[in-house]
């Protein structure tokens, strides 16, 4: 599956509501006038378009009420029977699931019954919703969905499992938080106590999604079975596809690599799975030694943001690091 690009998007959109104008809630004639930018934000935007077999069908994804909804399924008649449009509605459900959403819709009608023996052989069920496409109701829409159950998502590396967090961590996460040293560069006041980490392990728990602005994941690094490090990839802006990085590693486990081999497996995760554009990590200036992983991993400087925070009752300075995908690995 290839991301769909402005352009081709265009043309190929068009073919369907040319070639299929009842399986579609709109029209060739309305859509043609469609500036560009409506295109480019398609193919870039929140969601996401798949386009398969030589830009012989496509598929969409977009996020409605907080939740994907799968849109503008279509295969030329010329590539029909060979599997591609159940591929291309397998894309959307992958992208959906990785994001850990719990539930995917979509809408068909009466004309595209191939579409709905597709969707029923994939589990989509109606939901009853029925929304007319016609003032005369001569058209309708029957809305269908698909439940995911996401599963915990465990990355391996070279030494580390980098897994969700659970209730069992608490004295773990709790002994790299407590530590005077370990707070010295974040906005915490002072080390935190375990009551402090109850709630904050319990938020971190919640947070699985990572569709929509502000959602983020939360990693513990476990070594040998022992938890050695907190992580975080937070997603900053779905719009955009902007993203930020942290890292924690327990002092008595720095300065082996830790924390660089798990930052790799967090970029890698941004850019190959979430399809991000750019990530970002941010530390006060005088943080040396994050400052290092940030370069071991490539991330370029982008910023010296000089006293720009009161922090702690004094003005501290930060540093912001980024990465491109497409710069990532040149």
């Amino acid at each position: 599956m290839e991301v769909g690009e402005g352009g081709r998007l265009r043309e190929l959109r068009l073919a369907a509501l040319r070639e299929d104008p009842g399986a579609f809630g709109s029209t060739s004639e309305r859509e043609s006038t469609y500036e560009p930018l409506h295109w480019e934000m398609l193919a870039g935007g929140p969601g996401a378009v798949f386009v398969g077999g030589g830009w012989d069908g496509m598929a969409g994804v977009y996020l409605e009420a907080q939740e994907p909804r799968l849109w503008g399924m279509w295969v030329a008649p010329s590539a029909r029977g060979r599997g591609l449009g159940l591929a291309l509605a397998e894309a959307v459900i992958g992208w959906a699931r990785d994001r850990a959403f719990t539930r995917l819709r979509l809408g068909v009608t009466a004309a595209a019954p191939d579409a709905l023996r597709l969707y029923e052989r994939l589990g989509f069920a109606a939901t009853g919703t029925v929304t007319p496409l016609r003032a005369d109701q001569s058209l309708c829409e029957h809305e269908l969905a698909l439940e995911l159950h996401p599963q915990p998502r465990r990355i391996e590396t070279e030494r580390l499992l980098l897994r969700p967090f659970e209730p069992g961590d608490l004295a773990a996460v709790h002994d790299i938080h407590r530590r005077p040293e370990m707070v010295r560069w974040l906005y915490e006041d002072a080390a935190r106590t375990l009551e402090d980490d109850r709630p904050w392990l319990a938020g971190r728990i919640r947070r699985v999604r990572f569709g929509l602005s502000g959602d983020g994941l939360g990693f513990a690094a476990v070594r040998d079975g022992a938890v050695i490090g907190d992580l975080s990839l937070t997603l900053t802006s779905a719009e955009h596809r902007q993203g930020e990085i942290g890292f924690l590693v327990h002092p008595d486990q720095q300065g082996q690599g830790y924390a660089t081999e798990a930052a790799e497996a967090l970029l890698a995760l941004a850019f190959d799975t979430f399809a991000l554009h750019r990530v970002v990590g941010r530390l006060e200036a005088r943080n040396v030694a994050s400052a290092r992983v940030l370069e071991k991993l490539g991330m370029r400087r982008e910023a010296h943001l000089v006293e720009n925070e009161l922090v702690k009752g004094e003005w501290q300075s930060e540093l912001v690091y980024a990465m491109l995908k497409a710069s990532r690995g040149a």
